[in-house]
């Protein structure tokens, strides 16, 4: 039996929608997108449907939550918990880009005594030192009252024990090292590329990006640019929307989310862009979507191909 039903979720201020999967299965991995925003957040009219803060997702598989990337979306997670609450997770940083971490400073759920966040990243702590410090800002969230420790992560898999997940870390092509991610909880993969420079002919993959892909029941996958753009933006590190399409039904993943989105895009090109792009691949058994702020996506271990319907 697969039953997929659409509910709204309760995020104020944000375009909500919840994609649930009903089922026998007993397990059940979420996805709540909290900012899909690339480069830089916006605010406005043209942007109320797909939201306009930066990069940060958080996953729960029955344990302690993991964060992908540190973007402002954060703010939204902890005003969501509520004030003077304590958070307990995990924190995978794809790179240092100040998208993917200007939200830590002001997560104010660390910064309560008993919180802990445990941040990996392909770089260790010095550059979060730096890049938090006098003269670029005046306190550093690694001194807050709540623990914070970054550990250095090495291409491979580890486990995340309290999140009850196994990650694959590999370095995808980007201006700066960067990893990508693949998260996997009782059958249910979930892969995590936020920011990757797509080859100039837009022609070929990268072998670890299909690997961290491969089959997944959901990608979430860097799509700032439009083919036209790309012409003249093809070295500054990410994909067009196409070519994310491409990737995730190269590797035989069941659902793409184009995500990173560029801060002029507005709400009507998206919407655009996730028509066209869904029909195209309607029939080749790969569902595109674009991600949207405050959306959440319930995978099940038995019927996870049908999550993110809207």
């Amino acid at each position: 039996m697969r039953l997929v039903t659409c509910v709204s979720s309760r995020i104020p201020g944000v375009s909500n929608r919840v994609a649930k999967v009903a089922s026998f299965s007993t397990v059940t991995v979420s996805v709540r997108f909290y900012g899909t925003r690339g480069s830089r957040p916006v605010v406005g009219p043209d942007h109320a449907i797909f939201g306009g803060d930066t990069s940060f997702v958080v996953i729960e598989a029955g344990g302690e939550p993991v964060f992908l990337d540190l973007g402002t979306g954060m703010d939204s997670f902890a005003r969501r918990l509520g004030a003077g609450q304590r958070v307990r997770a995990s924190a995978l940083l794809s790179h240092y880009h100040f998208d993917h971490v200007q939200g830590l400073p002001f997560f104010t759920a660390v910064d309560v005594e008993g919180a802990r966040l445990r941040i990996f990243t392909p770089g260790g702590r010095e550059p979060l030192e730096r890049l938090f410090s006098p003269p670029f800002f005046p306190v550093s969230p690694l001194r807050y009252r709540g623990e914070i420790t970054v550990s250095h992560v090495e291409e491979g898999r580890f486990e995340l024990a309290a999140s009850r997940v196994e990650v694959l870390a590999l370095e995808v092509p980007h201006t700066d090292t960067a990893f990508g991610y693949r998260i996997e909880a009782d059958g249910i993969s979930i892969c995590y590329i936020p920011d990757h420079q797509a080859p100039g002919g837009l022609d070929s993959f990268d072998e670890r990006a299909l690997r961290l892909a491969e089959g997944a029941d959901l990608v979430i996958h860097d799509a700032q640019y439009s083919e036209a753009e790309f012409a003249s933006k093809s070295h500054w590190g990410h994909s067009t929307h196409g070519y994310a399409a491409a990737l995730a039904h190269e590797a035989g993943a069941k659902h793409v989310a184009l995500f990173h989105h560029d801060p002029s895009r507005t709400d009507a090109e998206l919407l655009a862009v996730e028509r066209e792009l869904a029909a195209r691949y309607a029939r080749r058994g790969l569902r595109v979507t674009a991600a949207r702020q405050g959306e959440l996506i319930l995978l099940s271990d038995e019927h996870a191909a049908a999550a993110g319907a809207l």
